[in-house]
């Protein structure tokens, strides 16, 4: 019974830390394909904005392919993995074909904002800022 519970426990950690990462899986998924551009900004300076949280960098992922299907589906990757690492919805903005979704995830330690562009058929930005307490 020891043993059983003990591999659950690990079981459970595993499920838990593997879906915590679905925005980073994201990143490293599409970082080196050519359809999107990747930017990086490590911010080695780790500056603390007003509110006395320390920026630990962003990155950014855009999509500049007319692709219906692309977007589409990558649009919904994105939707999956918000909700699965538990990010909450801030904000939401539309305006005709045009929409940004801002989603918040906070701990004790540290808190992500992810932001969500699309523009039409044109073009998707997807942002993630990371901040230490």
């Amino acid at each position: 019974m020891k043993k059983l519970t003990t591999t659950m426990m690990l079981a459970l950690t595993f499920i838990v830390s593997a879906s915590a990462q679905q925005i980073g899986n994201i990143f490293d998924k599409y970082m080196e394909d050519e359809r999107f551009q990747y930017i990086y900004d490590g911010s080695d300076l780790q500056e603390v904005n007003e509110k006395g949280l320390k920026n630990n960098g962003q990155k950014m992922l855009m999509l500049n392919v007319a692709d219906a299907n692309l977007m589409e589906s990558f649009s919904d990757e994105v939707q999956k993995a918000v909700k699965a690492d538990g990010y909450e919805n801030s904000t939401y903005v539309r305006h005709s074909k045009n929409k940004v979704m801002g989603y918040v995830k906070e701990t004790s330690a540290r808190k992500d904002e992810v932001t969500f562009i699309q523009n039409g058929n044109e073009n998707i930005m997807l942002i993630w800022e990371s901040y230490t307490k």
